[in-house]
């Protein structure tokens, strides 16, 4: 019904008139229906206008007896219904801001008009009344400069901030983006030369996916030059300042694996430094302005559950660590002075920090933090901001500023983006651009030879299998919703429900010996947990467990106890049990331990430790690594425990194939050779109940291109 009547105090922001008593949003004058949640949340926003409201601020204040799961789905559903009514974007908003991983700030220019109050009768005195006091014309005089002095300051800084916004999506506007390589294969690891004219990169169309050579391409030129003849699973570049020569970093099966120069018309290379044979992602090379030094991330010789930061000295050769804080330091990028580096530490599962070290003192700050993966890191021409891509929305383009970190901001071009690089100009930006597609294999394991086909099937990204106690039905992870979020579906693959809408990273799913409830993880919230839902739907809950950053989940086989893997303040995990309710954990096994999975017949607890799979009791007592099983990938995700041994995944020569170790008699077997090598961190390949099938992730297809940013500057 139309309600017209004007309310004793509101906050305007056009067309609309939020009020306070009764409280009710109206348009135009006119009533507009908004849910009890919905417009609680748009009150306290608006009552906080330009100021950022937290999450935990609104929790506390609106759900205050709810569960934290609870509390994310309303406030979730709260904030979009707000959207919706107001014909806001959560992109492009006009009133309500998203703080990626902090909260939302209201943004409209409002207008509070308080209630008037009628003044007060005067009161009878018996005291004659006192001449007013003269102020000084003077004082007047200062007041009223001072007065002035401060308008005008702060008209100045409205300007300047909108001069600056303005200035912002002018540039916005005038970039363009258009392919750069569009070759058959995958490309990788973009470096612009010194001077911006040419990109050098990693491609394998040529080795027919075999491996990646070093190769240089000409801005406007066609056909790129092939530089090197060894080809490589990892390929990082980076081009020395004065251009006369190119560093890559190798990892390569065949013992060539190092740090090389390399001339950028060819030539004979030179090694530099060793390195592992294991890898992570991104770009692992950034050469120092002056040249005197390369940074590269490696796992150090102690431990290869960890990625160490050095620089190479490029007058001794000599590698230092620069980081000693951080399980995971990637993606080095010097600052275009030099005297700053950005890398990425990402010491807990699925958050991941910005960083700067200051090269001079070696200290190191956190510019911001993020619950996802970052993918590429390169410095603005100035060394005022730094763009790096992040999987939200859509893996794009992002951008924040050293003087205001609180501000990042996604740029509206680009997607799928990783691996950046920025000409010395300024002016361009390359980046790598990529698509996988993994799916969900069924293999059976009784015919002969073994026989597989695809079963969890689409064109995004979908792993993590657990199969149901009674073999009826499997819980993954996929991220064909955006997020990485927990889905389930019938054995055949079809009946597909989706159990998590959080947004974030949640993965690892595992069912409950009685298939009543799957555990899983979760960065919902900005700290890994444990949740359990129930698989035909409903709202999570949160393990109350009293230790942080817990991941892994593995149920006993009474369903009394959950095991975890657990990352120390150095990261170093560590394996744990609590109560399957919550409570008070234990730990089972000390650093380094992680994936924790219990024997069929509940026994032992296998476990993996330093590219070995070690087991205990379930007590966490008699640990013993399991002699004569080969060595595991450094990520360890790729086994599991059946009645007929462990089943494993080998890499070799760029094929990967299944394999059964069998525990008594020691003895290794092959089982199946996958259609397409399969990337080790992807891993889990559960067995059936009965033995006689399983399940195994494999991508399927993978596509990546260099794309071009002109007109960045």
């Amino acid at each position: 019904m139309a309600d017209r009547a004007e309310g004793p105090g509101s906050i305007r922001f056009a067309p609309f008139e939020l009020v306070l008593e009764p409280e009710e949003l109206r348009r135009n004058g006119i009533r507009v229906k908004v849910s009890g949640q919905a417009l609680q949340v748009l009150i306290v926003l608006a009552s906080e206008r330009g100021r950022l409201v937290t999450r935990e601020h609104l929790h506390k204040v609106l759900w205050p007896a709810t569960s934290f799961g609870d509390f994310e789905h309303g406030l979730n559903a709260a904030v979009n219904r707000l959207r919706e009514i107001l014909g806001d974007s959560a992109i492009n908003p006009k009133y309500i801001e998203t703080i990626p991983r902090q909260g939302y700030r209201f943004i409209a220019a409002n207008k509070v008009e308080d209630e008037q109050v009628p003044p007060l009768p005067p009161i009878a005195s018996t005291e004659p009344p006192r001449p007013p006091a003269k102020l000084p014309s003077r004082r007047w005089w200062i007041v009223l400069a001072v007065a002035a002095c401060i308008l005008i300051s702060l008209a100045c800084i409205r300007l300047k901030a909108r001069l600056e916004e303005a200035s912002r999506l002018l540039r916005i506007q005038r970039l363009t983006v258009v392919p750069f390589t569009s070759l058959p294969g995958n490309v990788t690891s973009p470096a612009f030369s010194p001077d911006g004219s040419e990109v050098a990169f990693g491609w394998d169309g040529e080795t027919n996916g075999a491996g990646y050579d070093l190769y240089v391409k000409a801005i406007g030129s066609e056909n790129p030059l092939r530089i090197t003849h060894h080809p490589s699973e990892k390929l990082s570049i980076a081009w020395s300042p004065d251009g006369r020569a190119i560093a890559i970093s190798r990892v390569s099966k065949e013992g060539a694996s190092g740090i090389f120069l390399v001339p950028p018309t060819g030539g004979p290379e030179r090694k530099i430094s060793s390195r592992s044979s294991t890898y992570w992602y991104g770009n692992e090379l950034s050469w120092s302005p002056d040249g005197k030094y390369l940074a590269f991330t490696d796992h150090p010789e102690t431990s290869y559950q960890s990625i160490m930061l050095y620089l190479l000295s490029m007058s001794t050769l000599k590698a230092t660590p620069v980081t000693k804080d951080c399980k995971e330091a990637v993606l080095p990028s010097f600052s275009p002075k030099g005297e700053l580096m950005a890398w990425v530490c990402a010491d807990k599962w699925g958050s991941e920090s910005l960083r700067l070290l200051n090269v001079g003192d070696g200290s190191t700050t956190e510019l911001l933090k993020v619950h996802e993966m970052i993918g590429g890191v390169a410095w603005s021409r100035d060394g005022d901001s730094i763009l790096y891509s992040s999987p939200l929305i859509g893996g794009g383009l992002w951008e924040v500023v050293l003087t205001h970190p609180e501000r990042a901001q996604r740029l509206p071009i680009g997607h799928d983006v990783s691996d950046l690089t920025v000409s010395s100009s300024g002016r361009r930006l390359v980046y790598l651009q990529s698509s996988t597609n993994t799916n969900i294999w069924r293999l059976d394991l009784e015919a002969s030879p073994a026989q597989a086909h695809k079963l969890i099937v689409s064109s995004a990204e979908q792993e993590s299998a657990s199969i149901s106690p009674d073999g009826r039905r499997i819980a993954f992870e996929s991220d064909r919703s955006g997020a990485i979020e927990i889905w389930v579906c019938d054995v055949d693959g079809s009946n597909v429900l989706q159990l998590t809408s959080f947004g974030v990273m949640s993965g690892t799913p595992r069912w409950s010996p009685d298939g009543g409830l799957i555990a899983f993880d979760s960065r919902f919230g900005g700290e890994s947990n444990l949740y359990t839902v129930d698989p035909e739907g409903g709202v999570p809950a949160k393990l109350n467990i009293d230790i942080p950053d817990k991941s892994q989940p593995g149920w006993s086989p009474d369903g009394k106890w959950i095991y975890f893997t657990q990352g120390d303040d150095t990261g170093e995990p560590s394996i744990w049990k609590a109560p399957s309710q919550g409570g008070h954990a234990v730990q089972l096994a000390s650093v380094p331990a992680a994936t924790p999975l219990a024997s069929p017949d509940g026994q032992y607890v296998y476990f993996f430790r330093k590219k070995r799979l070690w087991r205990m009791l379930p007590d966490g007592s008699s640990p013993e690594e399991l002699k004569g099983m080969p060595e595991l990938s450094f990520q360890g995700a790729e086994w599991f425990p059946s009645k007929a041994g462990i089943y494993f995944m080998t890499h070799e020569n760029g094929k990967t194939t299944i394999e059964l170790f069998d525990t008594g008699t020691q003895k290794v077997r092959p089982v199946f050779s996958l259609e397409n090598a399969s990337p080790y961190w992807i891993g889990a390949m559960p067995v059936s109940p009965d033995g006689k099938w399983m399940l195994f992730p494999q991508v399927d297809g993978h596509s990546s291109n260099l794309m071009m940013i002109e007109n960045m500057q």
